[in-house]
């Protein structure tokens, strides 16, 4: 088997385990995310924030389904997982019990949703999924949406990393680097293996900026128009892409005013963006008057309070925070890992950022597009954090860290390439190192923190507590509660995950490390 089916298999594997172990509702905002999907096919109507309320097995599960403590501030309701680990074992068996009995039921609520102003397309293509499963229980539908969503989501991104990198010239090994180290971040999962819009999102985020680069290296009516095709199906799966339309924009002008390109491929390719995204921004202003129609927006909050509120951040702590969350952040608990550990690997794609930049003499037009993408991407969280300042007056100030999993392909394709640039003295300890603390970073992530996290009150860090806490018979009672798989399955899967993580990680940093000249990917 071929090392890119490998990493293909490893992105899935690893997806399927986190979509299998994550416990109702402790993804994102998912909750509100999967009532869009069921009140979708429910209603055949387009949800409208403020006037959709989530269907009624969803409202029920909060009484059931233990959520983290941040989740239970808005959900009274809800027990949080510290109540609920203390519970008598009976009584946490039963709340299980009546979870895995609520079915889809017509009857109305009169909570909101807040996640109604979504672009419908992902939401769209899990209702045709979710509508023939109705006859199931809530977690088993949850459970199917969200492993179909997290390998569309594998797929997708590796083929738009692949196309990237070989837009970029990145020989192979630095390619499958490239896909290994995104495939190894914990903060991909949790923003892919939930029910939500992030899965089609990044992957389309990927191809698309595949394409703009492809379009930028060969200006032509095909490259226009999958450009625009793609950008259009982002659009309509995320508000956030709107973000590259200045970009886009920006990259036509430059090719009509180069004479690369003719008026009429760009007008064409223009015209589809227009024609397939357009209606629904269109909409937006209508209902909401705002293009993205969020939350903030509804409320009054625009680019004015935005930009007062700048100059009240602590941006150096700020971007700290953005900078590690986007790389680890437990789910909606929001636990931490190792502060040194994520310094380090921030430290190291720094300084293989810096070896590309510093070969200025190298950077082709399709890298500089590449990275003004990827600043303007970075400015445009800078400006939601103010948004999120501004809108809850000051007591959180960092946009939502599943915003910065669209840079992930494109900064980790960057680094690869400067350590390809670099001399080979500083480029085999570079690469082997990043290869061996991504490796390490995703083999902690599942051994010592989400696995003892969702199956007992008190998660075990030292080496020795967690080698007893393992042979001990893994404690999995509260886990096979608390999971929407069986324990048996994930400890297989576990496992699984292990010996692939560890297997391909060696293969992958043998090969750059002995890796001299060759094709590009």
């Amino acid at each position: 088997m071929r090392i890119r089916h490998w990493l293909l298999l490893f992105g899935t594997v690893n997806a399927v385990l986190y979509s299998a172990l994550l416990p109702l509702w402790e993804g994102f905002d998912e909750a509100y995310h999967y009532a869009y999907v069921e009140s979708l096919w429910q209603t055949g109507r387009l949800p409208v924030l403020g006037r959709t309320s989530i269907p009624s097995d969803v409202l029920q599960s909060f009484q059931l389904a233990p959520v983290s403590h941040i989740v239970q501030k808005p959900i009274p309701e809800a027990t949080s997982f510290d109540v609920w680990f203390s519970l008598p074992q009976a009584e946490k068996e039963g709340r299980r019990n009546r979870l895995d009995r609520l079915y889809a039921s017509p009857a109305l609520t009169t909570r909101g949703n807040y996640e109604a102003h979504q672009p419908p397309l992902a939401y769209a293509l899990l209702a045709a999924f979710d509508w023939p499963m109705s006859h199931l229980p809530l977690p088993h539908r949850v459970l199917v949406l969200r492993i179909i969503g997290a390998i569309c989501g594998i797929v997708l991104i590796e083929c738009g990393t692949r196309r990237l990198c070989a837009v970029l010239q990145l020989a192979e090994p630095f390619a499958n680097a490239v896909i290994f180290t995104i495939f190894c971040s914990q903060m991909l999962y949790a923003t892919i293996a939930h029910v939500a819009n992030d899965w089609l999102a990044l992957g389309l985020g990927a191809l698309f900026l595949a394409a703009l680069a492809e379009f930028v290296g060969q200006p032509g009516k095909r490259s226009a128009n999958i450009a625009a095709l793609l950008f259009a199906a982002a659009l309509l799966t995320k508000a956030y892409f709107l973000v590259f339309a200045p970009l886009a924009m920006g990259v036509a002008l430059v090719l009509l005013w180069q004479r690369r390109i003719e008026w009429q491929p760009v007008a064409t390719a223009g015209l589809l963006v227009a024609v397939l995204a357009g209606p629904w921004y269109a909409r937006n202003l209508a209902l909401y008057g705002s293009l993205g129609g969020t939350v903030e927006a509804t409320e009054g909050v625009g680019a004015r309070q935005a930009l007062a509120a700048a100059p009240h951040i602590d941006w150096v702590a700020t971007a700290g925070y953005l900078a590690r969350s986007s790389l680890w952040t437990g789910n909606n608990s929001f636990t931490s890992f190792s502060r040194v550990t994520l310094d380090i690997v921030l430290i190291l794609l720094l300084a293989a950022v810096l070896m590309w930049a510093f070969r200025v003499r190298e950077i082709r037009p399709t890298e500089t597009f590449l990275f003004a993408g990827m600043v303007l991407f970075a400015a445009a969280i800078a400006y939601q954090s103010c948004v999120v300042f501004a809108f809850t007056n000051g007591l959180s100030s960092g946009a939502s860290p599943w915003y910065s999993q669209i840079l992930l392909p494109p900064v980790i394709a960057i680094a690869y390439l400067g350590m390809a640039r670099a001399p080979r003295r500083w480029r085999s300890p570079l690469a082997a190192g990043t290869i061996v603390l991504w490796t390490w970073v995703l083999v902690a992530t599942w051994v010592v923190k989400l696995f003892p996290m969702y199956s007992t009150s008190a998660p075990v860090m030292r080496l020795h507590d967690l080698w007893a806490w393992y042979t001990r018979g893994l404690q999995a009672g509260d886990l096979a509660l608390l999971a929407l798989a069986p324990p048996a399955l994930l400890y297989a899967g576990l496992a699984a995950v292990l010996i692939v993580t560890v297997s391909l990680g060696v293969s992958v940093s043998n090969r750059l490390v002995t890796f001299r000249n060759g094709p590009a990917a």
